[in-house]
């Protein structure tokens, strides 16, 4: 549905550099990076605030590059208001037809009916945007652009509306594209995501691809795989599976090994275990000896584990920790349920 081709922007000491991606209708499609990376850059060529050097957008394989923002069929979703209107008057602005109807709907949608004879200056944060989503729907876009639209809200209110959005994508099936740097915000929400960094797509696949099978170290620390060791693959493939052996920061599979790799694993594919024997895998159980433990959420804890020298992060639901008794010094069987080999950077 929407076409990204070529298309470069020189901005002072950055450079953003896209060579081809595709979008499809009805995707919640995400762009996930660090501040500065270029995603809000690339959003702005989207909506046409910003004019690319070279390449072009395509919509429904119609060339929009040139095209005036309001003939593009693309709504921003900003999170500013127009201070002298009413909240009704914000969501009808660009309403054509019938605006009281349309405006009872979204507002319905978004829970904000009581609010539609309020001023903006007299609304949270949180009420502003659920306003600003709704304007943004009230023109019945093609496809919606979302910058950073949780940022500053409170948790509380962050987590309602990220519920709310993927309830509101479901139910509209629109098109959202969605900046962020938030990689929670990313996963709870995005059909696809790409990675972006300095200007360029690290990788662009599922939620699960990316969790997964990371394309390089980059996209691996960001998407939150802790432990990232040295290894080997068997011959000249590079899927002919692992079997763990960690000795002297090493891990090497069976088979001849002739390749020299990076081999992440995810903390929550790091299991500790009661017994010598996992219900997952029957190898790769090693003894470990706990390092550290902290709170990594109200439910959950970060386990820091020494396995013959290596040290490896582990994640673990609270109330394991407090079962198994765990605690510095502890002396446990873990179990590596998963490993991925990743390209270097």
């Amino acid at each position: 549905m929407l076409e990204i081709v070529g298309v470069k922007k020189k901005l002072e000491n950055f450079e953003l550099s896209i060579d081809y991606l595709k979008i499809e209708r009805g995707e919640y499609f995400v762009f996930l990076g660090l501040s500065g990376a270029g995603k809000t850059t690339l959003l702005e060529i989207i909506s046409g605030f910003r004019k690319p050097d070279s390449g072009k957008i395509m919509l429904n394989k119609e060339d929009i590059t040139d095209k005036n923002i309001n003939e593009r069929k693309i709504a921003v979703c900003q999170g500013y208001l127009f201070p002298h209107m009413s909240v009704y008057s914000n969501i009808a602005y660009g309403i054509k037809g019938n605006k009281k109807e349309k405006v009872k709907e979204l507002a319905k949608m978004l829970e904000i009916e009581h609010l539609l004879d309020r001023m903006p200056e007299t609304l949270s944060m949180g009420e502003k945007q659920r306003v600003a989503i709704a304007r943004a729907l009230a023109v019945n876009p093609e496809v919606v652009l979302l910058d950073e639209p949780l940022n500053s809200l409170d948790r509380l209110t962050h987590e309602s509306l990220m519920v709310e959005l993927k309830k509101l994508h479901e139910e509209t099936n629109t098109t959202f594209i969605h900046v962020t740097h938030d990689f929670v915000e990313a996963i709870t929400l995005a059909n696809r995501i790409a990675i972006i960094r300095k200007g360029k797509i690290e990788q662009c696949d599922t939620v699960e691809n990316i969790l997964k099978h990371p394309k390089n170290e980059f996209v691996a620390k960001f998407v939150g795989m802790k432990n990232l060791l040295d290894g080997y693959v068997c011959g000249n493939k590079v899927d002919c599976g692992i079997e763990l052996q960690i000795n002297k920061n090493v891990i090497k599979t069976n088979g001849n090994s002739t390749k020299k790799v990076k081999v992440g694993i995810r903390p929550e594919d790091v299991m500790i275990i009661s017994s010598k024997n996992c219900k997952f895998v029957n190898y790769n159980v090693f003894d470990a000896k706990v390092v550290d433990i902290y709170p990594l959420t109200l439910s959950t804890s970060r386990v820091v584990l020494d396995v013959e020298g290596v040290e490896l992060i582990a994640e673990t639901v609270k109330s394991k920790v407090l079962r198994m008794g765990l605690k510095r010094g502890s002396k446990v069987k873990i179990c590596i349920t998963d490993a991925s080999i990743i390209n270097h950077s």
